[in-house]
């Protein structure tokens, strides 16, 4: 099958550097409106969580169940936000895009009912479902259901890609969102913190301007950048950047001690950074066993897993010279997915994707044991399916009545936990400049 590569510079920055297969480009943009990017979680019981939810039994316990719906609002901040206007911890399955309307499953350390929840959350609802006897926690969730427009499209565009019809599957890429599309630094931040170069990583989490940043914050950041005068950036940081200025004040207070200053950072923050490293060099490993053998073809030492009905890998088995034809079977009839490692520092190097690593490592100066104890926290690593298949994909086609003259494609589809739906939006668009797509 010929390589497709992308011809956006910030994915190839990424590690994203193909399509699964060549198809024209629809163009268009994601999020002129909230609500154009619409997400619904799917619980483990298989509930949909919108609008429509109103009750959910799991016991009478110590923990309240609430639907949570937010409007262009992160999802860490809104999380603490919460947590701090209700005196409770806050538990939550999986991470939500920030410029869409999402709906999930939170729960609250503690028994409310609903009059027991205040008012003007900004840009927060959270409705009182039920309680249980155990908080959600990441993981928690078996997909997520989307709704989302792509507007703007050139009518010829659109009738050429609809000649080829629907995206069957896609590379399994971390999505852009894992990275940031504003400020795409976070694996950034991470790698620095894997190295131990601790001053590097606060510089760059601080100090390091992206053109899509507002003016104030980029001129900001360029400005520290150039002197590093903490107290002059602690004036000139708006207060929407908490955790800037946080962090900034307590080098104020103890100038040399970078590593200190991130320690007392979030952990889930912390762990977000690192995180975003391990997802980028896998999608670097993806991208090149992709180029070199494929995703489909099994090899001694690769790990396979059968998928459930969500798509969604169940227990890995390593392919031995006894299981490899049933295996190999398996994968080319989609009833299992090859896995490819999300390195960490209990990884091997068997099979396709253990020889790719062991270069990339090389090339990045990193090795398995700087996975362990980065600030106290560990990375043990993971394996992720190579390959993605939507559930369910619908698109339909109408004019947009944001844009004369343009079309609008929405596109419905359900994806497994921890799939990126810009992911399979990216074979669809193939923008070169995804930022400006709303990506």
């Amino acid at each position: 099958m010929p390589l497709c590569k992308t011809s956006s510079v910030l994915e190839e920055e990424l590690g994203l550097l193909y399509y699964s297969s060549e198809r024209p480009a629809l163009g268009g943009v994601l999020r002129r409106r909230p609500e154009d990017f619409t997400v619904n979680e799917i619980t483990p019981e298989g509930i949909e969580v919108g609008p429509d939810l109103w009750s959910l039994d799991r016991g009478q316990g110590g923990y309240t169940l609430a639907l949570l719906k937010k409007v262009s609002r992160d999802q860490l901040s809104a999380v603490s936000y919460l947590s701090s206007r209700l005196g409770a911890q806050i538990g939550f399955a999986g991470m939500k895009d920030r410029q869409a309307v999402t709906y999930q499953l939170v729960s609250i350390g503690g028994r409310l009912e609903q009059a027991d929840v205040p008012s003007g959350l900004h840009g927060i609802e959270l409705r009182v479902v039920g309680h249980s006897r155990w908080p959600v926690k990441p993981g928690d969730l078996k997909g997520n259901r989307f709704a989302i427009a792509i507007r703007s499209i050139s009518p010829d565009a659109l009738q050429d890609c609809g000649a080829v019809g629907p995206v069957e599957w896609a590379l399994n890429y971390y999505g852009h969102q894992r990275f940031g599309t504003t400020r795409p630094n976070t694996h950034k931040v991470g790698r620095l913190l894997v190295k131990r170069d601790y001053e590097g990583a606060a510089r760059e989490f601080l100090a390091a301007a992206y053109p899509w940043e507002p003016i104030a914050v980029r001129g900001a950041r360029s400005d520290l950048a150039a002197g590093w005068d903490l107290r002059s950036a602690l004036r000139s940081f708006p207060a929407s950047l908490s955790l800037e200025r946080m962090l900034i004040g307590r080098l104020l207070a103890s100038p040399s001690d970078y590593e200190g200053c991130l320690r007392s950072m979030p952990q889930t923050l912390l762990r977000l950074f690192v995180g975003a490293y391990q997802s980028y060099l896998f999608n670097i490993a993806l991208s090149r066993r992709h180029a070199a053998a494929g995703v489909r073809e099994v090899e001694v030492g690769d790990y396979v897993a059968p998928l459930d009905k969500w798509g969604s890998p169940s227990r890995p088995f390593r392919c031995s010279s006894q299981n490899a034809a049933n295996l190999r079977s398996m994968v080319r009839s989609g009833r299992a997915s090859v896995m490819v490692r999300v390195i960490g520092e209990r990884s091997d190097f068997c099979g396709t994707d253990g020889g790719i690593y062991s270069s990339i490592l090389e090339e990045e100066g990193v090795t398995l044991g700087d996975f362990h104890s980065v600030l106290g926290l560990r990375f043990e690593g993971a394996l992720r399916a190579a390959a993605l298949k939507p559930i369910n994909l619908v698109m339909s086609e109408g004019p947009d009545d944001m844009d004369d003259g343009k079309r609008k494609l929405t596109v419905r589809m359900a994806l497994p936990k921890g799939c990126y739906a810009t992911v399979i939006l990216r074979e669809i668009m193939r923008s070169s400049d995804v930022a400006a797509s709303g990506f």
